[in-house]
């Protein structure tokens, strides 16, 4: 795994590093390794061995590493892409393993399913044998009943049927089958059905081998009990690469497999409706999504939320449609911050507010998540201030530091100059009154504003904190690499 090019191993020389480092590089590389330490703790990730958990972790502590260098930031951003892209590689090499599996798995399964159609018909015949020779007997015997009764003077026991008449009476054996459900008894006409099912499922294959692909569609649509509703036979169409006309086999099973009335009582899996999600928005069909998810034919996933969702977000003219739709999947998956996330990107910011503060289960790193997600003004101002008498779910001096050193620092600087510019005393109440940001949290931010020549604020600030605890005196660095690394810790750590 790339993971290993900063193994813990390697960070353990962080306390043997030459002298002429300095005191930030070497408190920020064992803080990297305290914080490596903790996550995959906690994570539980193994020692040795590829781990997609670990990979994460030690990719994202890079890339800090490689945005905290200067005269190796080139070749370690060189480095970081080709692991990157073997990684991506080996994935994909994966992926495209599981999918020749699954088509491997069901090319091979539907020999063995006929063969099981077919013994399951040859016991339903000799079921049905015996059931008869059943009959027969006791008929035999309600007849000798009904003339022992016409002759009284004979002796009971004489009226009984002949032992070898009896004799053929057998029991009938339990016998496996496909559908349990249908079979548990001895009732005739489920027997007749179940010879009905056989002779549906032999008309599909027919229809699917002579390649046509949508009359097999409406088939497996229109087939009794969805047993033909299932993920072996959506990939039997998926696996259909070469097809006349312009609609896939796979759209055309979709539509007409959702399309169906009896998708209310065997509606597809999650798995089967990502499926479709995925195959409809490939041919851009966004309306029969809109019909799926408003007929209630769709199970809902926080993974099929993400699929409409990043749809819209590369398609503009669909952007407000998609952000709806995938609401209403992340409304009911229970999924809060995306579902205020796709109002806060239809520009909707007063809805969402009114939503976060009605579901009453966001957190702090729900709040910070659609920050940077959408790190708009009007959004930053209704997260810092009161809404509607409920107080402001967190500090200006929290999200200001959290956008700086999160490459919004454009947004953060602009949201001080508006405090700044608001009015003599408005920024010295906001520091004043932060109780969640300390005043070395606020230094960190003077720091920066000097740094990126917003002199004015950086001024500012340093006038309200050297004012505090007795007139002490905080310096601001100008250090780019002091700086840096400061930042650098307070988001890692």
């Amino acid at each position: 795994m790339a993971s290993e090019g900063l193994s813990p191993a390697a960070l353990d020389k962080c306390q043997t590093f030459p002298s002429s480092r300095s005191l930030a590089d070497r408190n920020l590389l064992c803080r990297i390794r305290a914080h490596l330490k903790t996550e995959t703790e906690e994570l539980g990730c193994p020692e040795q061995g590829p781990d997609e958990q670990r990979y994460i972790i030690y990719k994202d502590v890079f890339d800090k590493v490689i945005d905290n260098a200067t005269a190796y930031k080139n070749i370690l951003t060189s480095i970081k892409k080709e692991y990157e892209e073997t990684i991506n590689i080996l994935h994909k090499g994966r992926e495209d393993s599981l999918f020749l599996q699954r088509k491997l798995k069901s090319m091979a399964s539907e020999p063995m399913t006929l063969m099981a159609y077919k013994k399951r018909a040859s016991q339903l015949q000799n079921k049905l044998e015996l059931i008869k020779q059943n009959t027969a007997g006791l008929e035999a015997q309600l007849q000798a009943v009904k003339n022992s009764r016409n002759v009284k003077c004979e002796p009971a026991e004489e009226t009984l049927p002949p032992q070898d008449e009896v004799s053929h009476i057998k029991s009938i054996p339990e016998v496996d089958s496909l559908w349990p459900e249908l079979f548990d008894d001895n009732d005739p006409g489920k027997i007749n059905e179940s010879a009905y099912l056989l002779e549906y499922v032999e008309r599909f294959h027919k229809l699917f081998n002579d390649k046509q692909y949508k009359a097999a569609a409406m088939h497996v649509a229109n087939c009794p009990r969805g047993i033909l509703n299932n993920l072996e036979v959506m990939e039997r169409f998926k696996a259909v690469t070469e097809y006349e006309g312009n609609i896939s086999p796979l759209l055309q099973f979709f539509e007409a497999v959702m399309g169906s009335l009896s998708i209310i009582k065997h509606s597809p899996n999650a798995k089967m409706s990502l499926e479709g999600v995925e195959c409809a928005l490939k041919h851009n069909r966004l309306d029969l999504i809109i019909n799926w998810i408003k007929q209630q034919r769709l199970t809902y996933s926080e993974t099929l939320g993400d699929v409409i969702y990043n749809y819209g977000d590369t398609k503009l003219r669909s952007k407000d449609t998609c952000m709806a739709l995938a609401q209403i999947v992340y409304n009911k998956c229970n999924v809060y911050k995306k579902a205020a996330l796709c109002m806060c990107m239809c520009g909707q910011i007063s809805g969402a507010m009114t939503y976060i503060h009605e579901s009453k289960r966001f957190s702090l790193d729900d709040y910070l998540f659609l920050l940077s997600k959408c790190p708009s003004t009007e959004l930053i101002q209704c997260l810092t201030h009161e809404w509607n008498g409920n107080p402001a779910v967190f500090s200006t001096g929290i999200a200001v530091l959290w956008l700086i050193s999160n490459d919004h620092k454009e947004v953060g600087f602009h949201l001080l100059k508006e405090v700044y510019d608001s009015g003599q005393g408005a920024l010295e109440q906001i520091i004043l009154n932060d109780t969640h940001c300390t005043l070395e949290d606020w230094q960190d931010i003077a720091d920066a504003c000097n740094i990126q020549n917003y002199n004015a604020l950086a001024d500012s600030i340093f006038t309200v904190l050297t004012s505090q605890e007795g007139g002490t005196v905080i310096t601001i660095t100008t250090d780019d690499d002091n700086d840096g690394a400061r930042l650098t810790e307070h988001v890692l750590l």
